[in-house]
């Protein structure tokens, strides 16, 4: 398949519903080669490459040797950059047939300064491309697709395309690439599920469940306000990855220290990385940006202390053991340091949850102890429990900027959750915000602008917020609204795809 056949089918289903999107291109990959990298570059399973909407319009405008106010204007009459490419000149035509190979390579260089080999790449590959493939290019360069080929379609594609049921293919993504995958099955073969050293696997994830529907005789850990890591062992070699997947040793560099010390061989760990004060109690979440953002490594180590603490094991000394009970996973790894706090057997659990709440931590997890370890599903063999406020991940939907100081920023915000239809507008929130908070959001919003009017913009549904409220509200009309909301994080460490659905919004009426 080469970047003009792959252009020529996003923009034949760009405004099909998911349906008839899954349809078309499951049938017509039939006629198609190279269906890994299509699949990898579908599912914008890419590095990021560092390029941002200025930046893309400054190299734009000089590669294409435009006045600075050409490209402006064809965005803002499109709020998109790659139809705004695409107006420049329609009837370019294709110098050179580009592969679909050479296509998610370009796609995912680093885009540094004016003068790297990247810009040079792109000029150069934008020279010999059609208008249809530059337009998608560079959606898909920014990640800006606007086409609706969410994850979980792209996932329903490759199902119905290779004759596989849906959760076969989301087990074999929990284990592998998509590329991978889709490698796999074009051969005719089933993709591993075994775990090895740096390979990621997605997480096993909690949900708010009531408690008359908690596990019996469970296992109960206090639940930490940081972020989930999961850190792989092979005996000096340790690499710690995201929730996302994204490699992350160099910002925690104390904490790979800390993990080779561990006298286990071969492990793969999930646990959680939380900010500590100087007495060792936990600190402000917000502190785990400077961990996690700052270039200067050893600088954010000295300014902020972390703490992490292990709550289940995948792999111990080269056995995988994920498929065991949590109690037999347990039994494997409670000698090693760096233990969750975990009640004692036969103990009371609400009085453990006072002293989670007491300590200055979240909550608790009461746990299943017979669930084996169920990667990338939120089970509710993993029950969570924090003070009775309604908490959700949720996506900016829309803003409006604000009024007085606010004037220059997005003051408040339309949220929503997931949906089958796609999201659910569940209100609007203002409070919660730090002013560095409103100036972040800001200029990251409107880098991903889709429409604007009468002051409301509204954006591609990419940055998740969790927020909190007193309570879930439902009227006559069959409106979801959230009773004084307000923000509690933006939580980077999350994709859309994690967000709470309309169905868990309304089990909390």
């Amino acid at each position: 398949m080469t970047m003009m056949k792959m252009s020529r089918l996003l923009e034949a289903t760009e405004f099909l519903t998911p349906t008839k999107q899954v349809t078309l291109i499951s049938r017509e990959l039939n006629e198609f080669e190279d269906k890994a990298n299509f699949f990898a570059i579908l599912a914008q399973e890419y590095p990021s490459n560092n390029i941002g909407l200025a930046k893309a319009k400054k190299w734009l405008t000089r590669m294409y040797n435009c006045f600075d106010d050409e490209i402006e204007q064809d965005y803002n009459a499109h709020n998109d950059l790659g139809d705004a490419i695409y107006y420049l000149d329609p009837s370019a035509t294709n110098k050179v047939e580009h592969s679909l190979e050479t296509f998610g390579r370009i796609i995912s260089l680093d885009c540094g300064g004016v003068d790297s080999t990247a810009y040079r790449t792109i000029d150069s590959l934008l020279a010999d491309l059609s208008a249809l493939e530059a337009k998608w290019f560079i959606r898909y360069w920014l990640k800006t697709t606007r086409n609706g080929l969410r994850d979980g379609v792209v996932k329903k594609i490759i199902a119905k395309h290779f004759d596989k049921k849906v959760a076969i293919v989301r087990k074999h993504c929990n284990f592998n690439s998509i590329y991978q995958v889709v490698w796999y099955y074009e051969r005719g073969e089933e993709p591993p599920c075994n775990l090895e050293h740096g390979r990621f696997i997605k997480p096993m994830l909690a949900k708010e469940i009531p408690t008359k529907r908690w596990p019996s005789n469970p296992i109960v850990d206090y639940k930490y306000d940081g972020n989930r890591y999961q850190i792989h062992k092979n005996e000096g070699n340790v690499i710690i990855f995201n929730r996302k997947g994204s490699i992350v040793t160099p910002q925690f560099a104390d904490v790979a220290q800390q993990v080779r010390e561990y006298e286990v061989v071969e492990a793969i760990f999930d646990g959680e990385i939380y900010p500590i004060k100087e007495d060792g109690s936990p600190d402000e979440h917000k502190k785990m940006g400077t961990r996690v953002h700052s270039k200067d490594h050893a600088d954010a180590m000295e300014r902020v202390q972390v703490r992490w603490v292990i709550f289940d094991c995948l792999m111990w000394e080269n056995e995988t053991i994920m498929n065991l009970s949590y109690a037999e996973r347990l039994d494997k790894f409670k000698s090693n340091p760096d233990q969750a706090h975990r009640m004692k057997e036969g103990g009371d659990i609400m009085a453990f949850y006072n002293n989670a709440i007491n300590d200055g931590f979240e909550g608790i997890i009461v746990k299943d102890t017979e669930l084996p370890y169920e990667a990338g599903k939120r089970s509710t063999g993993w029950a969570k429990y924090k003070p009775p406020q309604i908490e959700l991940d949720v996506v900016i939907l829309a803003a409006s900027y604000g009024e007085g100081r606010r004037a220059n920023v997005f003051g408040t915000f339309e949220i929503g959750v997931k949906s089958e239809t796609g999201f659910t507008n569940i209100g609007s929130i203002g409070t919660g915000f730090t002013d560095s908070d409103l100036i972040n959001l800001t200029t990251r919003l409107r880098t991903i602008v889709e429409s604007y009017k009468d002051n409301r913009y509204v954006f591609l549904p990419r940055i998740v917020l969790e927020v909190k409220a007193d309570l879930v509200s439902h009227d006559a009309k069959g409106n979801i609204g959230l009773r004084f909301p307000r923000m509690k994080r933006i939580r980077d460490d999350k994709f859309v795809s994690d967000i709470n659905t309309i169905k868990d919004v309304m089990e909390m009426i």
